[in-house]
């Protein structure tokens, strides 16, 4: 009898070992947009929907508070804009306060916190580069372990702009101004049992690759494929996670974890960028990793991978283009865009949509078409731009077609919308060019949205206001000390309005 026990004991070990290696998939809420869900709405939604993983660029007091007890798993963020932000005097040591302050104290109220992305994307080409970032890891790592956290796991997180760009993954690498400083990175994960998380985004690779588009999808339609000796492939994500395998190969790390941090399809701001093509990348997608398939150098394994993202970031920087503002699988208040099945089993579903979100009352601030100071209306339409989401006007987007005055009327309307529909502050008012409406003027594919009632504007009082290009945070009020940002903002925006034809 005891003999049978044993037995026994050592199959239930063998299972639980099975079932502790599955992988999962997550979801990535950035919320670096001037509408948010309710902390507590996404906590019910995620679980709803079967989401058992949440990762958070910042960890907002708010947000942490929302996740208490709760059965997700959370993983936070120490953003690259951490050493300039002036509480924290660009002083490493000033880490332990931070590692105190937001990890300490929520995960003693009961906050899941499993991971740490100790910076995001720090020798990125479109970011500002952390030449430090060692320095901080370490520092990192080191206080956790004086808070008795050394149970987070530790990381940090990096795009496919790390990698040279090849023509087959054999020949893939780091790039050779950041192999040195990559290398230290990869002694300090493997000493600390960690991971690579990678970012990784098939509808840009394919562009600046010049793949046919078909090769970002799962289910490639085309006849391209990449032959690189006995491995054969047909899209565009096992190419570059195999351009990172080989790579971590080619540093002493052959067998380290890769989690794929964000993961995605926009649904505007460029051709491709389409709620139905979204909806056919994360069937394919999906199904994909739901059957552990792998990869051709990793074939028959689980791939954890956080899906990017919650809802749209209006606040993102144009960097990569306007679509990096619509990657939301939801819209600002809750309802799904497209059909989408977080199982990988491919049903034809919409997911749960979040319950409790208001919208502000149906009114719109439309130009009024008065065009004979054609100065003061670009003028007008600039500061709109400036201070809200005009990428939906961007050419072979949603709104892309309309005439002049539908165009002045849909950036007039972002920002009163952006505004809370404001009125005390001018929202419609424009120099005189707006005029409120009661009646819908959305044309054709391009929608003028209503935006919620419960949007966010601060995280709770206690974080520092975000830096555009370094922290993806969001959530906050626009602050005087951002000025620079505005800036950075208006410029981003110059080259849609010469794109946008009507314009001088």
């Amino acid at each position: 009898m005891e003999r049978r026990w044993s037995w026994v004991a050592v199959l239930l070990l063998l299972l639980g070992a099975a079932y502790g290696v599955d992988g999962f998939i997550g979801i990535h809420w950035g919320r670096f947009a001037t509408q948010s869900l309710v902390p507590s709405m996404v906590v019910d939604l995620l679980l709803q929907n079967g989401i058992k993983e949440i990762k958070l660029s910042s960890p907002s007091p708010n947000v942490l508070e929302a996740l208490q007890s709760s059965s997700l798993g959370v993983t936070v963020a120490l953003q690259n804009d951490f050493i300039r932000r002036p509480k924290w005097t660009s002083n490493v040591k000033n880490i332990s306060g931070w590692v105190n302050e937001l990890l300490l104290e929520p995960v003693q109220r009961g906050v899941p916190i499993k991971t740490l992305i100790i910076l995001e994307e720090p020798l990125s080409l479109s970011r500002t580069q952390v030449w430090n970032m060692t320095d901080v890891f370490e520092e990192t790592v080191s206080n956790l372990q004086i808070y008795n956290l050394s149970h987070i796991r530790t990381t940090t997180i990096h795009s496919t702009d790390v990698l040279k760009n090849v023509s087959k993954p054999s020949e893939a690498d780091f790039r050779d101004d950041i192999k040195d400083r990559m290398l230290q990175s990869l002694k300090l994960f493997k000493k600390a049992n960690s991971f690579f998380m990678f970012n990784l985004l098939p509808i840009f690779s394919v562009k600046v690759n010049k793949w046919p588009i078909e090769f970002a999808f799962m289910d490639n339609n085309s006849s391209f494929t990449i032959v690189d000796g006995k491995y054969t492939y047909t899209n565009a994500f096992e190419f570059l996670f195999d351009c990172l395998v080989v790579s971590l190969q080619k540093a002493g790390y052959p067998d380290m974890e890769i989690v794929i941090g964000e993961i995605g399809w926009p649904t505007d701001g460029e051709k491709h960028a389409t709620p139905e093509n979204a909806e056919r990348f994360y069937r394919g997608f999906l199904k994909h990793i739901s059957e552990k398939k792998g990869t051709p150098r990793r074939p028959n394994r689980n791939i954890d991978v956080f899906l990017s993202s919650l809802t749209d970031e209006n606040k993102v920087p144009l960097q990569l283009g306007p679509s990096q503002r619509h990657r939301g699988i939801y819209n600002f208040e809750g309802t799904p865009k497209f059909k989408i099945d977080f199982t990988g089993k491919g049903r034809d579903i919409f997911p749960v949509t979040a319950k409790g979100s208001v919208k502000m009352p149906s009114r719109w601030c439309v130009f009024n078409g008065d065009t004979a100071n054609m100065t003061k209306v670009n003028e007008q339409l600039q500061l709109a731009c400036t201070f809200s989401d005009c990428t939906s006007l961007s050419p072979s987007s949603s709104c892309s077609n309309l005439n002049l005055t539908s165009n002045v009327s849909y950036a007039f309307n972002m920002f009163y919308q952006t505004s809370n529909q404001d009125q005390k502050n001018g929202g419609c008012y424009f120099a005189g060019l707006g005029a409120l409406t009661t009646l819908n003027p959305s044309v054709g594919t391009c929608e003028f949205p209503v935006e919620i009632l419960t949007a966010e504007k601060v995280d709770g009082g206690i974080q520092i206001p975000f830096y555009i290009g370094y922290d993806r945070s969001g959530g906050h009020a626009l602050r005087s000390s951002q000025t620079p940002q505005v800036l950075f903002i208006a410029l981003s925006f110059l080259y849609l309005i010469k794109q946008l034809g009507y314009f001088v």
